[in-house]
């Protein structure tokens, strides 16, 4: 797996809301502890005591549901502490910690403009309950009033804050979750695609070799057939020459199969053949009714490494093809190798028996030749030639030297 593999969605998902549970009961708890142990006390002794009880139940209970029904547990909340402040009764820690806790999740658990509705009426219902409430001690008069409300205000305006830092942390982390998974995704889809790239690759060279080469060996069987008897030296020479091609071929694709079953770093496979070989591939074919002239200006090892192999594939590719539409026809190769571009021209005149058609119609074979071109940023031409009626491929690959 990639370095942004996740845990499954299910198991992350169950183990949070476990988590999560877990979490909002001990908050509950916690709350009834503050009830249990604060002024005014939790107790059914009297009505009023009893009533102040039950909305304090009733509230934790709503805390433990404030994940799973937001605005449900809120809007409960807001009743039971309006209900508090209705009857006026007295304040205390245990009402002041669910304002607090009721404010935090306005910011963790809604979105707008639930989130600041909610928010304003927590504030609202705090001053409202801070200026209202009795109070025993005559000696608390507006000033004190005020001075609880501020510090009520800061408490609430602290755990507002609590909850924003909390909401963006979760909203970056649930970011990073997403991003890592479309890394991985990607990643896969580049996996993907780079395995189509690199079977299309092989599968190309795969027909540059075995198109070549068969087609090579049954030319160079034709011509066996009109020297056997006139020539046997030249007969035995050709059949020599057939399983020098037979066996080129074996180790080629015994090379294209080492690299798709075994590690790049292990796989032996021979040098990829270059512009500098054109000249022994031609020889191979000097038993074929075909003559083939080669012509070439520059210099040969100055081409870089995958332009000679692309020039390479494409005179293989015309020469097979002339091979085959248009055996015994006389075939011109020419190389011209200039300051920023390498021109090939492979030109062969067709026999009576050939038409432009038939060479049309070895249809992989172009298109993987055109594929090579466009690799490399350069441009082809294959057809019909006007000036002498014959089979023409043009191809002009851009290059630079340093």
């Amino acid at each position: 797996m990639g370095p942004f593999t996740l845990a499954p969605t299910a198991e992350r998902s169950q183990s949070a809301l476990a988590r999560f549970w877990s979490l909002d009961v001990g908050v509950a708890v916690l709350v009834v502890v503050i009830g249990a142990i604060s002024r005014p006390t939790l107790s059914l002794a009297t009505v009023p005591h009893a009533l102040d009880t039950a909305v304090g139940i009733g509230c934790v209970a709503a805390l433990v549901f404030r994940r799973v029904l937001p605005r449900l547990a809120l809007t409960v909340i807001a009743a039971l502490l309006l209900i508090h402040l209705t009857a006026r009764m007295e304040l205390g820690a245990f009402v002041a910690a669910i304002s607090a806790i009721a404010a935090y999740s306005t910011q963790t658990q809604l979105s707008p403009p639930w989130r600041w509705l909610f928010l304003a009426a927590v504030y609202v219902g705090s001053v409202a309950a801070i200026m209202t409430a009795p109070i025993p001690s005559p000696a608390v008069g507006l000033r004190e009033r005020l001075i609880v409300t501020g510090v009520a205000l800061a408490l609430l305006t602290l755990a507002v804050m609590t909850g924003v830092v909390r909401r963006q942390r979760r909203t970056r982390y649930t970011f990073a979750l997403e991003r890592a998974k479309m890394l991985e995704t990607q990643q896969s889809t580049e996996r993907r695609l780079d395995l189509v790239e690199e079977r299309t690759r092989i599968a190309r060279e795969m027909h540059d070799i075995l198109g070549h080469s068969l087609n090579a060996i049954a030319a160079q069987a034709e011509g066996v057939r009109y020297v056997l008897r006139s020539d046997t030296g030249r007969a035995d020479q050709a059949l020599a020459d057939i399983g020098n091609l037979c066996r080129r071929a074996v180790d080629d694709v015994r090379g294209l199969i080492d690299v798709l079953t075994t590690e790049e770093s292990e796989a032996s496979t021979s040098p990829a053949p270059s512009l500098g070989d054109v000249p022994e591939l031609i020889s191979s074919l000097h038993y074929t009714r075909a003559a083939i002239r080669l012509r070439v200006v520059g210099e040969p090892e100055a081409v870089p490494e995958y332009l000679g192999l692309a020039a390479y594939r494409i005179v293989q590719e015309s020469l097979t093809n002339a091979l085959k539409h248009a055996d015994g026809a006389p075939i011109t190769v020419s190389v011209t190798i200039e300051e920023h571009r390498l021109e090939l021209s492979i030109l062969n005149m067709l026999p009576p028996a050939a038409s432009a058609q038939s060479m049309s119609q070895d249809g992989h074979g172009i298109n993987g030749m055109c594929e090579r071109v466009r690799a490399v940023g350069g441009s082809v031409e294959v057809g019909p030639d006007t000036t002498t009626g014959g089979w023409r491929v043009h191809a002009v690959l851009p290059w630079g030297r340093s």
